[in-house]
This record gives structure tokens, C-alpha cells and sequence, in this order.
């Protein structure tokens, strides 16, 4: 079936593209007015090529300079040059709202995500096991670099960060004035300041909007489920003989998501689920010592025992009702014990439990009566956002104006992290506890057991839901005007978030090992061993009941159970100064230049209901001392608050150096430098150098290279101690369980390094009207990257080494490094920010554009086709977590931060007086699990995907007023990209990359625009 999708992909392309046989990108410019208000506003409409056909619906301005077209003074984003006619020579992709929508009926955001530069964003289709995950709402990633390697800016003001790690959720943007999406694809902090590594998104508000218009929209998904509801309201109106304009709006959307990954397919739930796991039990095919293998096998993933997908894996090291690891002697020791293996019954009853069969991979198991899963996890997020918009410009005269505007958002997301929680060898159970069976009790006293350590995989727990609740509030001054031949301006913005997150169903874990300590009191009840030998510290403890699924009461995990909860607040002050303007003319044209200057002061406090840099009090408590004891199970984040001041100085000049000569129909120079001084991290420079060539009138090259930088984030500075919980995989003692990993900032990191080349061309035929064609490459090399290593990458760097390596300071085992044994699981390990990475990533964006006039055919007013297609190719992305650390190849990969080396949309649109229709196909190429040449896929090709996506409206005119009825349908073939995740708990995680592929499935919208 992923055949045919792809070769209907490639016969749409074909047959709308035959006539080219090169390829290119970027620069499609919507045609009409630019936008004002903000020093940002349109490219030259030559860099359009007669204008995007797809991200407009005004005709296009026939390849006419904007000054020629009587458009006036033209800023393009990614320069901060004003003048007329100017053609920048850094790649800009602009986007209407119009075309984003179409492609993501949900939100502008969701609709850039879709587009080939954009790689690995994060929102609602991806949840995650863990409540401090940041990526509940729509955070974009270009390149694939890293959401905080793009710089997101609102009409070219900087937003406030909306996360504890310092990057903003798009959807704070007020969406129903947006008027386009402008996308710088290259290096830009000479014009922007830090954090536009990767690129700037710059979203262009319409501020001269006049009268009312809105939109309301229901769409649900062909199972009947995951429904959104949109409206939106904005109005616009002169005062004043329109000397003061006033507008404003107001956006709502609500989509519950998809609350349990079993609702799909693959998704497993109760019965298992699709894992990747070794292929090979210890001893059998190659996973034997005559292979090379040591006698506990090898690890999954190697050569001998390589990954292979398989149905109805299940956690075999804990059970529903509890299983019995080892049994232990009075002083601790690990004993015999006849009863290990065993689980239990609600009726007290116990037996040998049904395991099911090995696998590859330690404790995962297929099938089993007794085996577990930790069913429940949310597919997609439950997501709900309020945001309102006012803004004011009024006209000093004199060529003085100033505005000033406002916006406040509120956005709530929620989701299932786990429903069934999992507690593997964290816990001891005691002789004498009350809840025991008799006969089980009997058995311990015969063998000289004085406890047991046990695991359960909690199904009668209340599930583990992530709440967050995300404000944000901005506001932006600002006054303009001229003097002589120059422009200038004064800007002042405030923004700050506040992100509360609550995850319920967290165990406080004292509460928790002093209900599980059950004894008989003094009276002969059932109480908590605590209340009878230190009084007075948990006197309300409420004995809980293990043995057995559902055993447990309500009180008892009411006692216990409790919100982990934190707060983040961030501050963000700005006021910058520019001014811009012609400086002399030479014979070619005036020389311009932009200089100005920015002081941003940034501030973060995170609070916390508990300090995971201190382990718990464990007075009165016993318990399992293999464990590092948190306050809560999961989701221990930690304190944390720093500020910092931030002066900057930029300057740029574009220099006209030919004109109308023989091979030379125009050629520009340009340069820019910006000097950054931190309070923290010190000082840094940015700078960058371009140029750009017309030989002839149809074709312009453009080319820059640039150092471009990011700043540490002020979490990534001053982060607390932070925890979570999970299951890993350890490569020295071949275990897979829990393990506690912390971390926390560094204030001695300095700001990454990074320098950029560009170099492309658009070409306009007079021969062909209506077509452009655009093709740009890029290189990015990124030092000095801030990098925390994983945990995985943590332990095999040291466990290659020998143990010898330092780093394996952070990886904390009880035992001495040559002790192989399970006793030697890693009790935490500890995870810290350094400037020790880099990568290196090139590539291609291309894009074609064609208008094809039809003339009159249903309608009076002449008929068109538009044509888009828009693409990337990345052959290379190579990262480096450390200086001595062999380079990993992530282009092509799908696990971990890898990014596909193929992704277009080609896109048709038909356009007949009121009547619009069109269809576009996403296209994925060819991925692979890894391209690590000792690690093993027996699925490593996952194969082309293309998503068929279609929309139609028609306009109607009711009492003068123009409504709009549309419907769009995504993904409608129905296609789901089927790929089982590597150490993952059963059915935590859905079987495919969904920062890839669409897991929702066919999905229809429709709705109604009005404009008064």
C-alpha cells in the first residue's frame, strides 16, 4: 500500500512539474499590499516570481518590483534594510494563512509543521511517559536542529519563552489577524540576536485590517472521535479621520485528543503491544557464546541479537498483583527462596507465575497469563487555547506614528502519562506483613526469608494524568518616524508566561512504603507498622494491600497518592532603537544601512512541591535501600531561578555595486554584525556577509555566510536538581528496569557558535508567465553545541571505555565497575548540560511555482490552476555528543533527533470565480531506525510515506457580505506509518514516530469565513 501512495505522489508531481528538470526553493510572496506597523514587512515581488499562486488569493504582481508596483518602502525579514525594490540575499519562505490552514485546519503552527523545513516540532500529537515534557503545545523546529535553535518573533518583536526550558509555544500568536508566516531558512542572529541558529519564523500581523470577519469550524475524525471546535473574531476600524485605527480579536479552539493509544491501530492496550526487542534469547540462534556472546547473552541490537518487531510483548519483571523477585535474610542478604517467581491472587491465593516466552530483551516477554503492561497512554493530547488581541496606531502627523498593542492567551493541555504504574524491585516486603497469605508467611519462616523485594505494575491505580496550564501576556510600544533620508524607531515590549503543571497519581513514596509496611496493632487490626513504632509521624496511614490486582482500597491509595506539581514563571523586558535609511548614492543606487541597539532583561523561577536534590526522610520507614528515594515516583522537578541582562549593537549595510551592465543586470552587496554582551555568559559576535547577482533580468543568485549564535537559556544555566522515573536498559549488567535519572543546569556554559553558508538562485522565464523556480543550499556547522547526554549514550560512553572514562562519575552503580552482576543496576544517573557537541547538517530546499490561466469557463471571472511544490533534501546531518565520541549520522533516521533526508508537498489548486478546489500530498521518503553501524534492525527500512489531503469552498455574497463554506480532509487514504519502538514499556509508546507520521488518521473539516 506504501508503494502506491508513493508512486501517486510521484505521478502528481510529474504531471503537474513535467516541463522542469530543476528543482529549487523558497521565496514565494504573496502578492497585496505589505504589512505596517512593524519593521517587517514584504520581499520585493521579485523574489516571488510573480508571487506565490498558493500563498495568495490576489493575483500575483507579474515579477514587478514592489516599488514599481506602487507598494512603497519594503523590509524583507532577515535583513533590517529599508528600501524599494531591495532583494535580500538570504532564503526567505513565505506562507499565507490561507495555504497553512488548509495543510493543519487547526492552527498556523500545526500548519508550518507540516512544511519541509520544519523537522521533529512538538505539539499536540506528541505526548510523553513524563509530565515535564515540554511539548504540549506547538513548538517549531527548524532543520530539525532544535526548538531552541529557532527564533520566534511577532511582527520581528521577540515573544516571551513559554516553557521552563526557554522556548515559546507558538499558538500564543493571535491567529485570526495573522496575515503571513515568514520563514527565514538560514543563519540570522546578525539581524535578530541569539537563538536564530537554525532560522527565524516571523509571524506578519495585518494591522491595517478594517471591518469584521470570522471563522467557525467543527472537524472529526473518520473513527468519530479526537473533534476540534475553532471560532474566531476580529474586527478593525478607523477613528479620528483615521488618524487613530483601532483592531482587535479573539480565537478560541478546543480538541480533546485521543486518550488511550489502543484506540488505534497496532496500539496494543490491554493485550500487549508491538515493541522492537532482541531477537534472540540467551543461548539460542546467534545469541550464544560460540557467537561470540558472552553466557548472559548479548544485549539486544548487536549483530548476534538484533532488533525485531513483535506482537504482544509484555513486562515480565512485575505483575498485576505482585511478584516476587528474591528473598532476603534478616541481615539483607539475598537468600534461595522456593516461592521466587510467584505472584498473587485478590483471594490470597499465590502461584508459579505464566511469564510467557522470552525474548531478546530482558524481562519483555510474549504473552503470559500473569504478565503486564503499562496500558493507558494518550495518543494525542487534549488541548484547549483562549487568546485575545487589541492593538491601536495612531498618526502623530509630521510622519510621527505610534501604536500600541496587547495580547493574552490561555492554553490548557492534558494527557495520560501512564495508567498503570510500574514499581520493579522498588519495593521490601516483610513476614510480618498483615496482608500476607499464611501459608506464604509459613514458607518465608521455614527458608529463613525475612522479606522479599517485589514488583507490581499497578492496574488498579488512579491513572497518571499531566495537567498544564500555560498564560501568556504581552504587550509592544512602539513610535516611528522619519528624519531626512532615514527611518527610525523605538519599540518596548513586555511578556511574561506562567506555566503551572500538575501530574496526578504520583506516589508520595514515604506515605507509600509506610502503607505497604502492613502489621497486626496492638488490638489485632491491620494498621501501618509506623503508627506502632513512631508515633506521631504518619499516624493517618492507611495499610495497603499488594497482594493481588484490585486488592488495594481506595483509602489506601488516597493516602498515598498526591499531585506533583511545579511553576514557572518567565519574564521578558525589551526596548530596542533603530533607525535605517539611504546613506549616499553611488552609480548603481543608494547605499542603505540599519544600525540600532537592544536591552532585554530575562528572568525564570520555577518552583516546586518537592526538592529532588535531597532524598527523602526515611525515619521510621523500612524499605528497599536499592532505591534513590524522591518524593514522588516520577515527576520530581526541581527549583530553579536566575536572571540575566542582555545589551546588544548591530549594524548592516546593503551596497549597490552594479547596474544595467552587460553581464551584470544588478549585483548587491551585503553585511551585517551584532555584538551580544550577556550578564551571564559574556560577550559574542554574530555576523554575516552576502551578496546578490542578476545577470540577466529572469535570474538572480544570492549567497551568505554568516556566525551565528545562541545563548544559553537561563534553565539550562540555573536549573535545580530535577528527577524522573523510567525504565532503561544497562548495558553492563543486561537489565532492564527502573532507574531514577536527575538533572540539573550549569552556570558556566558559554554561548554555541555557528557558522552558515547559503548559496542559490531564483529563476523567472519570460517565457514561461506565471512560473518561478527556486533552489537553495545550505551548510550549518554548529560548536560549542549545549548538549546533555542521554542516558543511553551516558553509559555506553563509559561502559566503552572500560569505566575509565569521567563521565562515568554520573552513572551511579552500588558496586565496583567490574561487577557484572544485576546487583550492579545503576541506582541514578545524573544528567548535566555542557557545551561538549556538534553538528554539522546541508541540504537543499527547493521550490516551483506555476499560475496557469484558464480563461472563462463556469464563472465570468477568468479560471486559473496554481501550482506548488516545495521540498528538502538533507543527505547529511551528523552530530558529535563529545569531542572524542565517534560522529553519529542522523539524516534519514527516525529515532532520536534524526530528521528524513526527503520531504516535499506538492500541491494543485483550481480556482474558478467562487469555486476552489485542490489537493496536495506530503511526502516522507525512505527512514531507517539507525545508521549506527553496530546496532541492528531486523525492520531498520521503514519505508515512503505520502499523506493525500484535499479542500474545497465556495464564496457566497449575502446581502453584500462575503461568506466563505469550506471543508479540508487530511490525510484521507487512511495511512498509518507503522514502526515499533526500541525499549520502550509495552504499549507506553505508540508503534510509529509520531513527530513523523500522522497517527490520527483520515480527518474531515469543515466551516464557515464571514467578512463584513
Amino acid at each position: 500500500m506504501t508503494r502506491l501512495y508513493s508512486k501517486a505522489a510521484l505521478l502528481c508531481t510529474a504531471a503537474s512539474f513535467l516541463p522542469l528538470a530543476v528543482s529549487a526553493q523558497t521565496v514565494a510572496i504573496p502578492a497585496g499590499p505589505p504589512a505596517t506597523g512593524s519593521e517587517i514587512s514584504q520581499p520585493s515581488t521579485n523574489d516571488s516570481a510573480a508571487a506565490s499562486p498558493i500563498s495568495s488569493s490576489n493575483p500575483p504582481a507579474s515579477g514587478r518590483d514592489a516599488a514599481s508596483a506602487g507598494e512603497g518602502e519594503i523590509v524583507v525579514t532577515g535583513s533590517r534594510i529599508v528600501t524599494n525594490g531591495y532583494k535580500a540575499p538570504t532564503p526567505v519562505t513565505v506562507v499565507s494563512t490561507t495555504e497553512l490552514l488548509k495543510k493543519a485546519p487547526e492552527s498556523i503552527a500545526a500548519g508550518l509543521s507540516t512544511l519541509p523545513q520544519f523537522k521533529m516540532s512538538s505539539g499536540s500529537n506528541v505526548t510523553s511517559s513524563q509530565a515535564r515534557a515540554t511539548n504540549s503545545g506547538n513548538y517549531l523546529n527548524l532543520r530539525g536542529l532544535g526548538e531552541n535553535e529557532t527564533l520566534l518573533l511577532l511582527d520581528g518583536q521577540r515573544l516571551p519563552p513559554t516553557s521552563y526550558v526557554g522556548t515559546t509555544d507558538a499558538n500564543i500568536i493571535p491567529q485570526a489577524l495573522v496575515q503571513r508566516v515568514d520563514v527565514v531558512t538560514g543563519g540570522a542572529s546578525a539581524a535578530y540576536g541569539s537563538d536564530a541558529v537554525a532560522g527565524v519564523v516571523n509571524f506578519i500581523l495585518d494591522t491595517k485590517f478594517d471591518g469584521v470577519k470570522g471563522s467557525a469550524q467543527y472537524g472529526i475524525s473518520s473513527r468519530g472521535d479526537d473533534h476540534q471546535v475553532k471560532a474566531n473574531l476580529a474586527f478593525g476600524t478607523g477613528l479620528m479621520d483615521n488618524r487613530l485605527h483601532l483592531e482587535g480579536s479573539f480565537d478560541y479552539f478546543y480538541q480533546p485528543g485521543i486518550p488511550n493509544n489502543g484506540e488505534r491501530p497496532y496500539g496494543g492496550n490491554y493485550d500487549g503491544g508491538w515493541v522492537d526487542v532482541g531477537q534472540y534469547v540467551p543461548g539460542t540462534g546467534t545469541n550464544t557464546v560460540a557467537n561470540g556472546c558472552p553466557a548472559s547473552g548479548c544485549a539486544a541490537g548487536t549483530k548476534q541479537n538484533p532488533y525485531t518487531p513483535m506482537f504482544n510483548v509484555r513486562l515480565a519483571n512485575g505483575t498485576y498483583g505482585t511478584l516476587v523477585n528474591s528473598g532476603r535474610n534478616a541481615a539483607g542478604q539475598t537468600v534461595p527462596f522456593t516461592l521466587n517467581l510467584n505472584t498473587f491472587e485478590p483471594n490470597g491465593s499465590y502461584h508459579k507465575a505464566d511469564l510467557g516466552t522470552p525474548t531478546g530483551t530482558p524481562n519483555f516477554n510474549v504473552g503470559g497469563r500473569d504478565t503486564a503492561v503499562s496500558f493507558g497512554t494518550t495518543l494525542t493530547s487534549y488541548l484547549k487555547t483562549k487568546q485575545g488581541f487589541l492593538r491601536a496606531d495612531y498618526d502623530f502627523g509630521g510622519d510621527v506614528t505610534g501604536f500600541l498593542q496587547g495580547s493574552y492567551t490561555n492554553a490548557k493541555t492534558q494527557f495520560v502519562t501512564v495508567a498503570a504504574g510500574t514499581q520493579f524491585q522498588s519495593f521490601q516486603i516483610f513476614s510480618d506483613n498483615a496482608f500476607l497469605p499464611t501459608s506464604f508467611r509459613d514458607a518465608m519462616v521455614a527458608q529463613g526469608v525475612n522479606s522479599f523485594v517485589g514488583s507490581r505494575v499497578e492496574a488498579d491505580q488512579t491513572p497518571k494524568r499531566a495537567y498544564d496550564n500555560n498564560t501568556a501576556k504581552t504587550v509592544l510600544a512602539g513610535i516611528k518616524g522619519k528624519l531626512a533620508n532615514f527611518n527610525w524607531n523605538i519599540t518596548g515590549s513586555y511578556g511574561d508566561s506562567d506555566l503551572k503543571v500538575r501530574h496526578s497519581g504520583n506516589f508520595n513514596q514515604s506515605h507509600w512504603f509506610a502503607a505497604l509496611d502492613a502489621v497486626r496493632g496492638p488490638q489485632g487490626n491491620i494498621v501501618c507498622r509506623i503508627t506502632v513504632t513512631n508515633p506521631g509521624l504518619q499516624d493517618n496511614c492507611v495499610p495497603w494491600n499488594l497482594f493481588g490486582n484490585g486488592s488495594p482500597s481506595k483509602a489506601s491509595y488516597a493516602y498515598f497518592e498526591e499531585d506533583s506539581t511545579f511553576h514557572v514563571k518567565s519574564r521578558q523586558s525589551d526596548v530596542a532603537a533603530n533607525l535605517t535609511g539611504a546613506l549616499f548614492d553611488l552609480p548603481a543606487g543608494s547605499v542603505n544601512i540599519a544600525v540600532g541597539g537592544e536591552y532585554r532583561h530575562q528572568y525564570l523561577d520555577v518552583t516546586s512541591n518537592n526538592d529532588p536534590s535531597t532524598p527523602i526522610d526515611l525515619t521510621g520507614l523500612r524499605t528497599y535501600a536499592g532505591v534513590y528515594n524522591l518524593k514522588f515516583n516520577s515527576t520530581n522537578q526541581g527549583k530553579a531561578h536566575g536572571t540575566q541582562n542582555v545589551k546588544e549593537g548591530y549594524a548592516e549595510v546593503a551596497v549597490p555595486i552594479l547596474r544595467d551592465t552587460p553581464f551584470f543586470q544588478s549585483l548587491d552587496l551585503n553585511g551585517a554584525v551584532r555584538y551580544t554582551d550577556y550578564s551571564v555568559s559574556g560577550g559574542i559576535w554574530a555576523w554575516k556577509g552576502g551578496a546578490s547577482w542578476s545577470p540577466i533580468q529572469q535570474l538572480r543568485f544570492r549567497g551568505t555566510y554568516s556566525q551565528d549564535i545562541r545563548a544559553p537559556t537561563l534553565n539550562e544555566l540555573f536549573a535545580g536538581v530535577s528527577s524522573t522515573r523510567g525504565t532503561f536498559t544497562d548495558v553492563h549488567t543486561n537489565i532492564n528496569t527502573n532507574t531514577i535519572t536527575l538533572t540539573r543546569g550549569n552556570p558556566d556554559l558559554k554561548s554555541e557558535k555557528a557558522r552558515t553558508l547559503t548559496i542559490g538562485g531564483i529563476w523567472q522565464p519570460p517565457f514561461i508567465p506565471g512560473f518561478s523556480a527556486s533552489l537553495d543550499y545550505y551548510h550549518i556547522k554548529i560548536n560549542d553545541q549545549i548538549s546533555t547526554l542521554s542516558t543511553t549514550d551516558l553509559n555506553q560512553r563509559c561502559e566503552d571505555s572500560g569505566g575509565t572514562d569521567p563521565l562515568c562519575v554520573f552513572v551511579n552503580r552500588p558496586l565496583p565497575f567490574s561487577d557484572r552482576s544485576p546487583a550492579n543496576f545503576p541506582t541514578n544517573i545524573s544528567t548535566v548540560p555542557f557545551n561538549q557537541a556538534s553538528a554539522v547538517t546541508r541540504g537543499f530546499d527547493y521550490e516551483l511555482n506555476y499560475r496557469l490561466g484558464l480563461g472563462n469557463l463556469l464563472f465570468d471571472e477568468p479560471g486559473r490552476i496554481d501550482l506548488r511544490f516545495i521540498g528538502n533534501y538533507t543527505p547529511s546531518y551528523v552530530t558529535k555528543t563529545g569531542p572524542t565520541v565517534t560522529p553519529v549520522q542522523l539524516a534519514g533516521v527516525a529515532a532520536g533527533s534524526g530528521v528524513p533526508r526527503h520531504k516535499f508537498t506538492a500541491s494543485a489548486q483550481f480556482t474558478d470565480g467562487p469555486l476552489s478546489f485542490g489537493a496536495d500530498v506530503r511526502f516522507i521518503g525512505v527512514m531507517h531506525y539507525t545508521k549506527v553501524a553496530t546496532q541492528f534492525y531486523t525492520n531498520n527500512r521503514l519505508p515512503a510515506v505520502a499523506y493525500l489531503s484535499a479542500n474545497i469552498s465556495y464564496d457566497l455574497k449575502i446581502g453584500g457580505h462575503a461568506i466563505t463554506i469550506y471543508a479540508t480532509g487530511t490525510n484521507l487514504t487512511d495511512h498509518f506509518a507503522f514502526a515499533p519502538q526500541a525499549n520502550a514499556q509495552p504499549t507506553e509508546f505508540y508503534p510509529s514516530f509520531q513527530s513523523f507520521y500522522d497517527v490520527v488518521g483520515r480527518y474531515v473539516v469543515g466551516g464557515i469565513r464571514f467578512k463584513f
